[in-house]
């Protein structure tokens, strides 16, 4: 076995337990799934569970750097609001470092926090709402959303959704067909969240190019305006020369290549998630010309913007 994925999930007072082992059961669920359909498989989720004790972050397991970091809901007190210094300078060196970053219910208040939704929307629940913008009124909030996902950074909405996130995570790594295998396991309805936009664009983050790495997350966060190579390079650091050649080297694409791709996967996300119409959606993922954004949504997917919206049980 020789990649593994590990799994931090993160325990704070108040934390819901069920969600914690659910998500636990989840994960063991999909790697004897998998190695079930996919006997030479080299595929495996490693779970650890790291729990908030006097402001500290211990591991109650034996644990590495995680790939993937999960903050279960809250369903007693409201310790997200407490200053969690310790989780948070560890949530952001795992970002560092290339984990992706999630939360679910009150779980986006620690990301929050740790300044990792500045620049991004975000979902939290819907009873939420108010005392998120109060605290944190920059950051821009879609309520309606069940689940908003960057690469790096992935914000769930209602108390269940830990559901919703696991298998969006696990869908990551396994065939469709073993997640499909997975939700018949568990008697769970996954067509609202087997999307193709959960599974376009995953891009290589653990390269330990940090350079690079910021140049990443800062596409992630400005996707919306322009992106000029010699800007990000600026801010990486680097000559434009060394920017591109370390760029391709560390995630497999170019600069273009990779704002494109990032861009239809949050095209495919609002589409999925919203009634906006596809000229205003274009706009909003840093497109002026709609017809040049339908053609490269069609050359990545296949399908137009209304069909996919269409097959995803939306209307336009």
């Amino acid at each position: 076995m020789n990649n593994i994925i590990s799994v931090a999930i993160i325990i704070i007072p108040g934390t819901a337990q069920s969600a914690v082992y659910g998500l636990i059961d989840l994960f063991q669920s999909a790697n004897r799934i998998l190695s079930e359909m996919q006997p030479d498989t080299n595929v495996a989720f490693k779970i650890s569970r790291w729990k908030v004790e006097k402001e500290c972050l211990v591991s109650l397991d034996d644990s590495c750097s995680p790939l993937l970091v999960i903050i279960p809901p809250v369903l007693e007190g409201q310790a997200y609001l407490d200053k969690q210094g310790d989780l948070c300078r560890q949530l952001s060196t795992w970002h560092q470092q290339g984990a992706t970053i999630s939360s679910v219910c009150a779980g986006a208040f620690l990301l929050a926090q740790a300044g990792m939704l500045q620049g991004r929307k975000a979902t939290t629940h819907w009873q939420l709402e108010r005392l998120f913008r109060q605290h944190y009124p920059t950051i821009e909030l879609d309520i309606n959303a069940l689940l908003i996902s960057d690469p790096d950074v992935i914000t769930a909405g209602g108390v269940m959704s830990w559901m919703d996130l696991g298998l969006h995570l696990i869908s990551r790594y396994v065939p469709s067909t073993v997640v499909q295998a997975l939700g018949r396991f568990l008697l769970v309805d996954i067509g609202p969240r087997q999307q193709g936009f959960y599974r376009s664009f995953l891009p290589i983050m653990n390269h330990h190019d940090n350079a690079i790495l910021t140049a990443q997350h800062l596409i992630h966060r400005g996707f919306s305006g322009p992106l000029l190579v010699e800007n990000l390079a600026q801010e990486a650091n680097l000559t434009e020369r060394t920017f591109l050649r370390r760029f391709q080297k560390a995630t497999g694409l170019t600069p273009s290549e990779y704002i494109q791709q990032f861009r239809v996967h949050k095209a495919r996300e609002l589409l999925e998630n919203s009634t906006t119409t596809v000229d205003q959606i274009a706009w909003m993922i840093g497109y002026e010309d709609v017809s040049a954004f339908r053609r490269m949504f069609h050359k990545q997917t296949g399908l137009t913007p209304s069909q996919y919206r269409s097959r995803s049980g939306h209307k336009s």
